[in-house]
């Protein structure tokens, strides 16, 4: 029995953000994170609810709070100190809540107990974290909210883009997606052991194609199409050239018109 070609991947494809961005989410936290104001806010918070996570886990260590969270302890953090947090988040326009000490690389960070990689709070926005109306409307309608995300089913793309980003970094990012994308998808033919696409565009000699092709239909001779079409030419090379452009006509109507692309 033949065996079956693999399905059709369906693939998520995250290109790094450019780097220029990346310097922009760090320096906007190293500045912010030396307010005074904000130093206060987060000292603050921490004084009304900094032991009940010490006791558990901070809501952003994912692996410790999966953990040491009850259904109980959601249900007073999403009721009694989220509603706290996203209210400091819009204030400082930043996508969580963190200590001022907190440091990042162009890298990232990890938390000390977690382990888990996080990037600064100046890269998101906060309604895209707390604004949990608009996460769901996002989601209905295929949006991720990071802006940096691409998917890839067969040959087509959906690209999400963030509009505040400059222009530059808006196809700078555009730009290593579809390279990302389109290197996958050739491999993925490969794999299926089907043609890779072919591109050939010549619309200075489609027209001249037909119209050799359409007076060979009609009965006309080689020699006599040459001195139709280049009556200027020397004899031998347009006659040549008629015979080159009705191959050229005759792949293309038989077959090969999908690689005009």
């Amino acid at each position: 029995m033949k065996r079956a070609r693999p399905k059709h991947k369906y693939e998520f494809i995250y290109p790094t953000q450019p780097v220029e961005l990346l310097k922009v989410w760090h320096y906007r936290w190293e500045f912010l994170r030396r307010n005074p104001q904000y130093k206060q806010d987060y000292g603050r918070f921490i004084q009304q609810f900094g032991n009940w996570f010490r006791h558990r886990a901070f809501w952003y260590e994912t692996k410790l709070r999966i953990r040491t969270w009850s259904e109980e302890d959601e249900d007073y953090f999403y009721k009694k100190i989220s509603p706290v947090i996203a209210k400091l988040c819009v204030k400082w326009r930043v996508g969580d809540l963190f200590p001022p000490e907190r440091q990042f690389d162009l890298e990232g960070a990890s938390t000390p107990r977690d382990k888990r990689t996080l990037c600064p709070p100046t890269s998101i926005a906060p309604e895209l974290n707390w604004d949990f109306n608009t996460i769901q409307t996002m989601m209905e309608r295929g949006f991720t909210g990071t802006g940096d995300s691409a998917e890839r089913y067969l040959n087509h793309l959906r690209v999400e883009f963030d509009l505040d980003w400059p222009i530059k970094d808006l196809v700078d990012y555009a730009r290593r997606a579809l390279t990302y994308a389109q290197k996958n998808y050739h491999s993925e033919l490969r794999v299926r052991r089907l043609p890779l696409p072919s591109t050939r565009r010549r619309f200075d000699q489609y027209d001249s194609y037909l119209k050799i092709w359409d007076l060979a239909q009609l009965g006309r001779t080689v020699p006599e199409i040459a001195a139709l079409a280049f009556p200027s030419e020397n004899i031998s090379s347009a006659r040549q050239k008629v015979r080159d452009h009705l191959k050229m006509a005759r792949r293309l109507i038989l077959g090969h018109s999908q690689e005009i692309r």
